[in-house]
């Protein structure tokens, strides 16, 4: 995975498991405070692509949630100020996967396939 630096976080996080065949591409796209992206995604193996509209650098981050963590939990720690390394303290079961970074008005140069598991 190739990885250009970032400075302001938008994270998903998601459940992992062993890998399979012809990935789904799920495109997430970024802007100054707002994260385009599926509400769902079936269980199985997706590929990740990261495209960034906003006016500042930011990064995708993918990790397992906490049992009875989610998007509230993750907005509470942003507006907060806490970093993505502090997730773990909040709403992930340990550190992130992996993260994709965007520049400004551009798309990551990597990808990111994870098998997804069913959510519980």
């Amino acid at each position: 995975m190739r990885l250009t630096r970032s400075y302001s976080t938008l994270v998903l996080g998601l459940s992992l498991g062993g890998c399979s065949a012809a990935p789904r591409v799920v495109q997430v796209v970024a802007a100054d405070y707002a994260l385009q992206a599926p509400d769902t995604v079936p269980a199985g193996l997706t590929q990740f692509a990261f495209a960034n509209q906003g006016s500042v650098p930011h990064e995708l981050a993918v990790g397992l949630l906490r049992a009875n963590a989610g998007a509230q939990e993750m907005m509470d720690a942003g507006q907060k100020g806490l970093r993505l390394r502090e997730g773990p303290e909040h709403y992930l079961q340990g550190a992130p996967f992996g993260v994709l970074f965007a520049w400004p008005g551009q798309t990551s140069l990597a990808t990111m396939t994870v098998e997804l598991q069913q959510g519980q």
